[in-house]
């Protein structure tokens, strides 16, 4: 019986307890049991696995900003890891930080390693400074990580400021805003702030009996960084039964924090003067917290504020030709043997022809892009009424496009867009210009010649593969005419791309524009040869010399003369 009791003692006993020694004695025998020791985790943090990503990516916390901590966790111990828990500290007391601070984890096996990522927040009152985490996992039998300090840097909330920075017009159905002709708004939005814009919102309420055909009424950007621009182009029309004289836009520009957009309305007119083109802008890189902005613009400082004299010449005419697109008329031309900018040139010349210069609006005549035939067709109507009002008569003609030399002649060549370099027949041969305004009989003649004619142009060449240019020859003028071309002799004529024009055209609307046309034109050729010259080796690293043609019937008088008598 004894020999019983002791077997299943030794069983009951040995099916709880593994191998711990235990000591006995029965009447008859001697016994020892015992345990294995446990087989502890090693835990330890990857520092190398150490990562943070915050929303913005500039790798701080900045107030208000959702971020992550990220790092490996592995186990090269004797046993698994078993009941850890995560616990993070933040030792510096930075304000408006927010994170768990205890997070059970998974079992960690022998050999693995598992991801721990630590969601953190920050809020409105975050300042400059730093937060100093310390993490480390908890063993339930003491068997902890060691601690791992990491530091980020954080950053007190700055505000974007979001505005409507400015805007122009584009149409393709004409030069004015009219009843069920589509135009576009070509609107620019731009972060003046020193914060990042989020979530940003922009929305477009337009007035009964009008349409936007882009369908973009309502749009949405992630971000804007300071001085960030984008441009958006509405694409909208009228139809018959809109009444009004006015047409009234209306902006909502907002963000994420509903507190630093802008609310505007812009006013259009039915006949509203279409004076501008669809252009490019370049974005103000982000490149610290003290950012040096610059609100950024669709039109050049020419562009606005024309001066209005109030002045009326009723004998004053205006011939105003503004060639661009070569490319759609003649097949075998790229792109870049436009003329950049030259339709904004005319269209805003024109602007300060009847502001500035005083020059009615029925005496302008105008045109952008024109063919052959269009060409001749304006310049015989100007010539048939300048002879018929005679010595009373004043011109001005003012051309921004292709120029081009004839190789064997080399006589100069004003170019439809129709006409290519190689059929110049077509092309309005600059002497038989001169000769027939110079026939008219008119008091004053003076042409603004925004060209080249040397093969050469703003982009390129019209034939772009000529590796020589052409000297052209100087045609003789005569009558009561002064010439101002935008270059010399071989020389081409460039873009100012800062302002989007040709650089000749800028620096004579700047000085108009300076002057109110209260100048004589000595004063007015000395401003532009020397402007455009300095200028163009500034920005473009090339040579540009305007030049000023004067017929002997006026070499002795002209640099009195006076742009608005």
């Amino acid at each position: 019986m004894k020999k019983i009791l002791f077997v299943l003692i030794i069983l009951f006993v040995g099916h709880h307890i593994s191998a711990q020694e235990f000591k006995g004695r029965s009447s008859e025998y001697n016994f020892n049991i015992t345990k294995d020791p446990p087989k502890p985790p090693y835990l330890e943090m990857d520092e190398a696995s150490i990562v943070f990503t915050d929303a913005n990516g500039n790798s701080a916390m900045d107030a208000n900003e959702t971020a992550t901590l990220k790092m490996s966790l592995k186990n090269t111990g004797m046993g698994e890891g078993v009941g850890l828990k995560l616990k993070v500290q933040e030792t510096t007391g930075a304000p408006g930080i927010t994170f768990d601070k205890t997070k059970p984890l998974e079992n960690l096996k022998v050999g693995a390693s598992q991801v721990i990522q630590i969601p953190i927040q920050s809020n409105m009152s975050t300042t400059d400074g730093k937060a100093v985490f310390q993490v480390s996992v908890d063993e339930p039998n003491g068997f902890d990580s060691d601690p791992v300090v990491v530091e980020l840097v954080t950053r007190a909330f700055v505000s974007p400021k979001l505005i409507i920075a400015d805007y122009t017009l584009q149409s393709s159905a004409g030069d004015r805003i009219q009843k069920r002709r589509p135009f576009d708004v070509n609107l620019l939005i731009q972060n003046i702030g020193q914060g990042v814009g989020e979530k940003i919102s922009l929305k477009l309420t337009v007035p009964a009996n009008m349409f936007c055909m882009s369908s973009n009424e309502t749009l949405n950007f992630e971000t804007l960084k300071p001085g960030e621009s984008q441009t958006i182009t509405y694409s909208l029309v009228t139809n018959n039964e809109f009444s009004a004289q006015k047409i009234p836009l209306s902006f909502v520009l907002s963000e994420k924090n509903g507190k630093y957009g802008q609310s505007k309305e812009i006013t259009l007119e039915i006949n509203q003067e279409i004076t501008s083109r669809e252009l490019a802008i370049q974005a103000v890189k982000n490149e610290g917290t003290a950012i040096s902005i610059t609100t950024a613009t669709l039109s050049s400082v020419v562009d606005k504020n024309i001066p209005v004299t109030g002045k009326k010449y009723p004998n004053r005419f205006a011939l105003i030709i503004g060639n661009e697109d070569y490319s759609d008329y003649q097949s075998g031309l790229n792109t870049e043997m436009n003329v950049a900018f030259a339709r904004n040139d005319a269209s805003v010349f024109r602007q300060y022809a009847e502001k500035t210069l005083g020059i009615d609006a029925k005496n302008i005549f105008f045109t952008t892009d024109a063919t052959s035939g269009k060409m001749n067709q304006e310049i015989n109507k100007v010539e048939a009424i300048l002879k018929r009002v005679g010595q009373n008569a004043e011109l001005v003609f003012y051309y921004a496009g292709h120029g081009f030399p004839d190789e064997t002649t080399k006589s100069a060549y004003l170019i439809p867009v129709d006409v290519s370099a190689s059929n110049l027949t077509s092309g309005v041969k600059l002497g038989d210009l001169y000769k027939r305004f110079a026939e008219t009989g008119a008091g004053k003649i003076t042409l603004f010649l925004d060209a080249c004619f040397s093969g050469g142009g703003r982009n390129s060449g019209l034939l772009a593969a000529r590796s020589v240019k052409v000297k052209p020859k100087e045609d003789f003028i005569f009558g009561n005419m002064v010439v101002f071309t935008a270059s010399s002799g071989e020389q081409s004529s460039f873009p100012y791309q800062a302002e989007k024009h040709g650089m000749f055209t800028f620096f004579l609307l700047k000085k108009l524009q300076e002057t109110s046309g209260n100048l004589n034109y000595n004063d007015l050729a000395a401003y532009i040869k020397s402007e455009v010259s300095i200028e163009s080796i500034r920005t473009n690293s090339k040579e540009q010399d305007p030049d000023v043609l004067v017929s002997p019937d006026v070499e002795n008088v002209w640099e009195g003369w006076l742009v608005n008598p």
